[in-house]
Order: C-alpha cells, then structure tokens, then sequence
C-alpha cells in the first residue's frame, strides 16, 4: 500500500512537471488570462467598467461563462492524458517498469486535477483584485463558487478521460471533448425538458453552481427578471388599447420627432445605417448623420435617452402593418419562457454530489479501458 502511495506521487510529480513544461499548458493559462483581459477591455471600450458597482454584476461579468473556459482548460489537459503515453510512445518506457498501471492512472488523474485547479484559481485571483478595485471586496461565498469550479473540472475531465482512452490521436481527443461538453451535453439536457422531464443530473446543469452559488448573483439574476416581466406586462397592456391604425399614426408621429423631413427621402438601407447609428458604441457615430435627425433629438445630452427613444420606436415598427396582435400574442408567450425565470439558490451538497458521481463515473471508465489498453 505504501509502495502504491509513493509511486503514485512520483507519477504525480512527473506528469505535473511534464505539463507544466508543454505547450497546452501555457495555451491553457494564457486562454484564461486573455479572456480576462478581453472582458475586462470590453467594459472599458464600451464605458460599463464605472457601472459595476455590486458583487452581481461583477459574477454576471466575470463568472457566469466560467463552465465554458473550464471545458476549454480541460480539453487542452486532461483529453491528451492517456492517448499521450500512446502517441508519443511513451508507454512503452512506463510499462515496462515496476509501476502499476493504477498507479499510473490515479498519478495522472491528481495531476490534472491539481494543475486544472490552479489554473481556474488564477482567474479567480484576477477576478478577486478586480471586486476589490471596484467594490471593496468580495464575499466568502466566492470559495464555495472556486469549489464548484474546480468540481466541474474534476467532473469534466474525468469525461476528457473517457475519450482520451478511447481515441488514438490527442487532436482528435481534444476535439471530442470540447463538442461533447460544450455542445452535446446541453442540447441533450434541454431535450429532456422538453416533455417535462428532469434534467438536474445533468453536468452542465450542475456547472451553474459556480455562479449560483453566490446569493448576490442570484438576487441580481432575479431582479433583472422581475424588471423584464413588468416591462412586458407594461407593453402588452399599451398594445392592447391600440388598433392597427392608430397605432401606425402614433409610430408615425413618433418618427416626426426623432428624425428631420430629409430622413423620409432616404433610400432603405440609409435609413438602416441612420438608425443603427443610435445604437453604436462609438459616441461619435451619429454625427455623421446630424442633417437626418430632429434637433430635438440629436441635442438631447443623455445619450441613453436617446437610444431609450429608439429601441421605443423600432419596436413598435415590429407591430406595423396588422401585425398588432401577433406581436402582443409574441410577447405573452415570452414572459412565460422557462428561460426567463427566476431562479432558484441551489442545493450545494446535491450538486456537488451530481459533479463528484460524474467525475467518479467517468475516471472508472477511464481506468477500466486503461489497464486492458495494450501499447
């Protein structure tokens, strides 16, 4: 038993030391750096970074597409695990010496699951020194939200597993891995809701975790929902009181203060770019459309206000042209989408147990075509 110990930490230490010293390792890292500093850039170029005021916009921000850098970190590292020993013909020096094929595997399993972890740590590092630049800290629900992370990893790679022993080429491994967690696994999860099913021992079900489990976000998450449901109750109601053609006079009157008469004499597709101009990110867009717009309008100093006022009037010209009714029918059936409503806080010991029985699943999978895999 000691015999075992030892040689799986000295397997351990190796495979963690060969990782760290490869390429996939350091594409790894610099996937989850780049994304941070990409999102961090996008707040920045698109003047949201002195909005982020609260821990829930903070883990809409940072957080909430962590599952899927998880599953990207993974597929580098652990879909490679196996198939490597095999394609680089390494296998051949480990077999033949006094290691156990287990202590082989568990080596190899504890190493991916060390260097997954602290690769997802080092995001959350970065994310912290944000919270405390932005709002002063954050709260000790963020170790519950790392352990979620590093379980969902745990639970991954022992997917990554499975394919790494199956396959005979580390590209195609880590090919598989990413469509089948990123892809596969979420459409057969919504799938089995749609006659009413149950889809909570679903990984990427269970992934949600990460961010749910953080009260803020949760709270966050179901405001903005409660806000969306008054704003659609709202616009129903208004629709509701309108014919077709009074509403066609009112969209009109609308446009009449929004644009100048030379708008109107503009073929389609200028006026496109006209009203596209409102929603630019650049604050200088419109100027070069000034002539087309009521000066109302283009002085008004707020520029929300006047992108408000537009997203007012391009939605009502959806309605336009007797599509009234569809169009409150299209509105009732959203606010009941099951997408779009509240959520609930999670049970952590459940969804821990759903990530810990998957990732066991998987690396007995793993370990069972391991041992009977010949070189």
């Amino acid at each position: 038993m000691a015999g075992d110990i030892s040689q799986i930490a000295v397997v351990a230490k190796n495979e963690m030391i060969k990782c760290v010293r490869g390429r996939k390792f350091m594409i790894s890292l610099a996937i989850v750096v780049l994304v941070f500093l990409l999102i961090t850039g996008l707040q920045f170029l698109l003047g949201t970074w002195d909005n982020m005021k609260d821990i829930g916009m903070l883990i809409d921000v940072y957080i909430d597409n962590l599952p899927m850098i998880i599953v990207l970190v993974v597929a580098l590292l652990s879909s490679i695990a196996i198939v490597s020993e095999f394609e680089e013909r390494t296998a051949l020096i480990l077999f033949t010496r006094p290691v156990r094929r287990t202590s082989i595997f568990i080596g190899k399993l504890l190493a991916c699951t060390i260097i997954e972890a602290l690769i997802i740590l080092t995001y959350y590092i970065l994310v912290i020194i944000v919270g405390a630049i932005k709002i002063g800290g954050v709260p000790v629900e963020f170790l519950t939200s790392f352990g979620f992370a590093a379980l969902y990893a745990f639970a991954a790679s022992g997917i990554a597993f499975i394919i790494s022993s199956f396959f005979k080429k580390g590209s195609v491994c880590t090919v598989v891995s990413i469509l089948l967690l990123i892809v596969i696994f979420p459409i057969v999860s919504t799938m089995m809701t749609t006659d009413g099913g149950d889809n909570w021992f679903m990984m990427d079900q269970a992934s949600d975790t990460i961010y749910t489990s953080i009260p803020e976000y949760v709270d966050r998450y179901n405001e903005n929902i409660e806000q969306f449901d008054k704003v659609i109750d709202s616009a129903v109601d208004i629709l509701k009181g309108f014919t077709d053609e009074s509403l066609s006079r009112g969209i009109g009157w609308i446009a009449m203060q929004i644009f100048s008469p030379e708008f109107f004499l503009l073929d389609e597709k200028t006026q496109s770019l006209v009203i596209q101009s409102v929603f630019s990110m650049y604050s200088g867009a419109m100027d070069q459309y000034e002539q087309y717009f009521d000066p109302e309008y283009f002085a008004l100093p707020d520029h929300t206000t006047q992108v408000s006022v537009m997203k007012v009037f391009t939605f009502l010209t959806m309605t336009a042209d007797g599509n009234l009714s569809g169009m409150i029918r299209v509105l009732e059936l959203l606010s009941n989408l099951t997408a779009l409503q509240p959520i609930e806080y999670p049970n952590l010991v459940k969804e821990a147990l759903v990530l810990i029985v998957w990732g066991i699943v998987g690396y007995f999978i793993a370990w069972a075509r391991f041992i009977r895999k010949e070189f």
